[in-house]
């Protein structure tokens, strides 16, 4: 059972991500498919519906489904701020060509404002792993862990 269970470990980050990636993809192509492209409120809307309301909503449901045998998971609340820096600089090298760059261009716009963006990134953070705080995944008795013990069958 051991071998399984950190096979559904790494499943579940890998899923995490994965949803993630689907979820603002699909939002970005739904956006593009409407028309609305150019205009400038509805792309605003779409990306603060996406980022403020959207985000904390999939994130505090994935979180509830963590594996890891702690209070907290601070592997699965890293993942969306994580991916979302690292998204970043991808669309900027991307632009750009240069690595170095689109990192120090990155680090420069999240610094603006008083440091909101990254002020924005840790909140998102601690907002995963608030929602990943279960006393009854410590003892293998979350959601997850009766999920699991019904498809495997045996005792998590």
């Amino acid at each position: 059972m051991k071998k399984k269970l950190v096979i559904f470990h790494i499943l579940y980050y890998v899923l995490t991500l994965l949803i993630y990636i689907a979820f603002f993809s699909a939002v970005s192509l739904l956006f593009k498919l409407s028309g609305e492209t150019d205009n400038l409120g509805a792309a605003m809307a779409v990306t603060y519906g996406l980022l403020f309301v959207m985000t904390p909503v999939i994130t505090a449901v994935l979180m509830r489904f963590s594996l890891f045998r702690w209070y907290i998971d601070p592997f699965a609340a890293a993942e969306v701020p994580l991916f979302l820096y690292l998204g970043m600089i991808w669309t900027q090298f991307r632009r750009s060509g240069a690595l170095k760059a689109a990192f120090l261009l990155v680090n420069s716009q999240l610094a603006d404002d008083g440091g909101m963006g990254w002020l924005f990134l840790i909140g998102l953070f601690v907002f995963g792993l608030l929602m990943s705080l279960s006393f009854a995944r410590k003892n293998g008795q979350s959601i997850s862990y009766r999920i699991l013990s019904k498809i495997t069958k045996t005792e998590a």
